[in-house]
């Protein structure tokens, strides 16, 4: 073979070779780049567009927390991060200061959750002259702590004292409690205390301007509107008075001013007929489940 035929063959290797990677670069390789360039063009363009309008959107949302922060410097109530029962006792004992002393039995039911706070519910089962019991009311909803009446249940009870035979009227009265809190930081402190509350007086609806004919209680027995359900039996129930003291009755037994009418196991409840001066009515007792807070 001669050295010029050599030197061809050798060149058209070459040449051969070049045009295959040329050939893979073009065609393949190239390509592939350009469409993944294109795709993350593409992408940025989006985000790019997304990004359109952002600064109309941040001063809009820079007013709104200029807003907030002004509302929450005219709060004049105070956030808790968390109510205990123990604490809610205490905040109820310093309302009775200021209200008037009321008896009542606070009774610790359960805690739920809601959208951005939690919240205790309490029962309070007392009774009380409406003057206290709406004074009462006037300072858990205009204090300084987050508290909310659910349920408000009030009656009357008309009673004669035997000695000198005057009407005596008391407001028995049930209540749910809701103790609201949250995890709310840097807020403003506030200055408001129950001190600063001050309720109107108020004219009581449950002032009788014809006072029944009703008996004194001579023989100290059960008075169901002021008494507490504790167990309910197939055939009898165990009801706690006033004062405390157990009574077991069944049906048909008398209490003051009427009788036991039926027992409902299913229900957890019992049922009272009450004749108060000619008015007949019907009283219903159930039982509670919920902790007793002392």
């Amino acid at each position: 073979m001669s050295y010029q035929t050599r030197n061809i063959i050798i060149l058209s290797c070459f040449l051969g070779l070049i045009l295959l990677l040329s050939g893979y670069f073009n065609l393949f390789r190239y390509p592939r780049q350009v469409n993944r360039l294109n795709r993350d063009i593409k992408n940025l363009q989006t985000q790019i567009a997304a990004l359109d309008g952002i600064e109309n959107e941040y001063d809009r949302l820079e007013k709104l927390i200029k807003t907030q922060e002004e509302r929450l410097s005219k709060l004049d109530k105070r956030i808790a991060s968390s109510v205990s029962p123990a604490s809610t006792y205490q905040y109820l004992n310093s309302i009775l200061q200021h209200s008037g002393l009321l008896e009542f039995n606070l009774y610790f039911a359960e805690n739920k959750s809601a959208q951005g706070y939690q919240y205790n519910v309490f029962r309070l089962k007392g009774e009380g002259s409406f003057v206290r019991i709406y004074r009462f009311v006037s300072y858990l909803e205009r204090g300084p702590e987050f508290y909310r009446i659910r349920k408000l249940k009030l009656s009357m009870l008309e009673d004669k004292d035997p000695e000198t035979g005057k009407i005596k009227i008391n407001v028995p009265f049930n209540m749910e409690l809701h103790a609201l809190y949250a995890e709310v930081d840097n807020l403003p402190p506030i200055r408001r205390t129950i001190a600063d509350v001050h309720p109107e007086q108020p004219t009581n609806p449950f002032y009788p301007y014809i006072k029944g004919n009703v008996p004194p209680n001579t023989r100290n027995q059960l008075e169901v509107e002021r008494a507490e359900l504790k167990a309910v039996l197939p055939d009898k129930a165990m009801i706690a008075d006033h004062r405390g003291k157990i009574h077991l009755l069944k049906q048909g037994d008398p209490v003051y001013l009427g009788y036991l009418s039926n027992i409902n196991l299913d229900k957890n409840e019992v049922e009272f007929v009450l004749n108060k001066g000619g008015i007949v009515e019907k009283y219903v007792l159930q039982l509670r489940f919920d902790k007793e807070i002392k």
